[in-house]
């Protein structure tokens, strides 16, 4: 068994790196209740209540769990870590210097709040509670809080999007973050399907329009405006559905070419699909390249779109 020293004056003595021996004390499981020895700081403002809480004790002292090291992390922050929960608003918005609560920290052990006004607590990347929270697959319908954005623009929709949520309402379904991709994108990326035209045009700002993603999940149209909808590179909807084993026989869709000149007969060609018509068959890409009478390419290399 250890005989740890309670003397106040010994523990308060620091050796040469300037470690209390209290502190040494600690890491060895040792406890305090004395508030002026939990208050000794080392050179990093790391407490002894600190250390304390590292290997699992606990307090519901204000005071101490407000005790804060350099990098802003307070005791209550290092209790939450450990699974300890509070539900005091002051305790929950405390700060460390990058911006994480205490509430952001009990979120990302389990802890849920329905609180507005702490889910909205943010990080200096913009990071809400509300967004560590829809990590961790709760859901919510308030707009307010589905807007919420971190710097890139991501915002709990999204995040919700992305854990399988969906919805229809299309002011909630046009957010988009820095990159143009929408919460709807980010639906249709999960097999989520719209007919919705003003829906399927959306793009991101290389051009990608939520059609082309719902093509990519098996989706499939006729409508000839949506199929003529291109990216920044001049691959259309139908150019992707082609890439999917879709074919036509409309002249007009055929032709779309992409940047190297690469038309949706090349695409439907390169599975398969077959056509007598001189017209198409003389198609060229911008290197020359063309269908033979077998209609495949010599050692054509697939175009990626991305």
């Amino acid at each position: 068994m250890t005989n740890f020293i309670e003397d106040s004056r010994i523990l308060s003595m620091k050796n040469k790196k300037g470690i209390f021996l209290a502190h040494l004390q600690a890491k060895h499981r040792w406890t305090t209740e004395n508030k002026e020895i939990l208050k000794l700081a080392d050179e990093r403002g790391w407490t002894v209540a600190h250390w304390q809480v590292w290997y699992g004790w606990t307090t519901e002292d204000k005071e101490i769990l407000k005790l804060v090291n350099k990098q802003g992390w307070t005791v209550a922050h290092e209790q939450a870590w450990h699974r300890w929960t509070t539900e005091d608003e002051k305790i929950l918005r405390l700060t460390d210097k990058e911006g994480w609560t205490v509430a952001h920290v009990q979120v990302e052990k389990g802890w849920k709040t329905e609180n507005k006004e702490i889910l909205k607590l943010a990080n200096k990347q913009g990071w809400t509670v509300a967004h560590e929270q829809a990590e961790s697959e709760w859901t919510t319908e308030d707009k307010e809080i589905l807007k919420l954005a971190n710097k890139q623009g991501w915002t709990v929709a999204h995040i919700q999007a992305e854990n399988g949520w969906t919805t229809e309402d299309k002011e909630i379904l046009k957010l988009a973050d820095e990159r143009g991709w929408t919460v709807a994108h980010e639906q249709a990326s999960f097999r989520w399907k719209t007919e919705d035209e003003e829906i399927l045009r959306l793009a991101n700002k290389r051009g990608l329009t939520v059609a082309h993603v719902q093509v990519t999940q098996g989706w499939r149209t006729e409508d000839k405006e949506i199929l003529k909808l291109a990216d920044e590179q001049g691959w259309t909807v139908a150019h992707e559905q082609a890439r999917n084993r879709w074919t036509t026989e409309d002249k007009e869709i055929l032709k779309l070419a992409d940047e190297h000149g690469w038309t949706v007969a090349h695409e439907q060609a390169e599975y398969g699909w077959r056509t007598e018509d001189k017209e198409i068959l003389k198609l060229a890409d911008k290197q020359g390249r063309w269908h033979t009478s077998r209609q495949v390419m010599d050692g054509q290399q697939r175009i990626k779109k991305y």
